[in-house]
């Protein structure tokens, strides 16, 4: 199984949505250590496409992550559905890749690639796991921080991504929802039920999988404890 690695969002934030500074030179060594590194060690050709904006630290990064391929994206206006669609979009009718591993800049993991629980082919979608459990039980809400995407399977992925623009989301947690009616081959990375941010002291806030590097952890919980959502009321 070929896999190309596409890195996507913001690489530098003078503040993040919490006010905290992000700098993606600080978190490239997990990036290489555990993302990059194995991947490469199965194929040695793999690339790595970065979908992102000019800052500060895009000419370093792409030398600690080279060879890799710059998705120059204009931040005016943009949001995580459109900078995945125009990622998609470039490295769609590649020709080197089966699969396309997709993570964020500001993922610390705790473990590396070839530790994840992956059963790919080319029509399978890997979510990182269902969120906490009523927001799985009520809405499909899934963890929207990492994708490991069959190449067969990115024409639903990215349809799915114009389903969410159309719902006027800005997250990404109801992919698996969208999906559903469409593509039948999904799974999970992570069994049990967590929150894709780790800043808070709820329990679901500590994965298994990454900490958001410039996020420490707080001793209070999140805002959001024991709101209920009302989005989609899963059947």
């Amino acid at each position: 199984m070929r896999l190309s690695i596409l890195i996507r969002g913001h690489n530098f934030l003078e503040k993040d949505r919490f006010g905290l500074p992000m700098d993606g030179r600080d978190n490239a060594t997990s990036l290489l250590e555990n993302v990059i590194a194995p991947i490469r060690a199965r194929n040695p050709d793999a690339i790595v496409y970065l979908a992102t904006y000019e800052s500060p630290a895009l000419a370093e990064l792409q030398e600690k992550f080279a060879p890799c391929e710059l998705i120059l994206l204009d931040p005016n206006g943009s949001s995580q559905a459109e900078t995945y669609k125009e990622a998609l979009k470039h490295v769609f009718q590649k020709t080197e890749y089966d699969a396309l591993v997709v993570v964020r800049f500001d993922l610390a993991f705790k473990k590396p690639f070839d530790a994840w629980n992956l059963k790919i082919d080319i029509n399978s979608i890997h979510f990182t796991w269902r969120e906490y459990r009523d927001y799985w039980r009520d809405h499909r809400r899934v963890g929207d921080a990492i994708h490991v995407i069959g190449k067969a399977a990115i024409p639903a992925f990215h349809n799915a991504l114009i389903m969410n623009q159309l719902a006027n989301r800005g997250h990404l947690h109801m992919m698996y929802y969208y999906l559903r009616t469409m593509h039948d081959n999904m799974k999970f990375i992570e069994d049990g039920y967590f929150d894709t941010n780790t800043l808070f002291a709820n329990p679901e806030c500590d994965n298994p999988l990454y900490t958001v590097f410039n996020r420490p952890r707080l001793t209070s919980m999140a805002g959001s404890t024991g709101m209920v959502l009302h989005e989609i009321r899963a059947e």
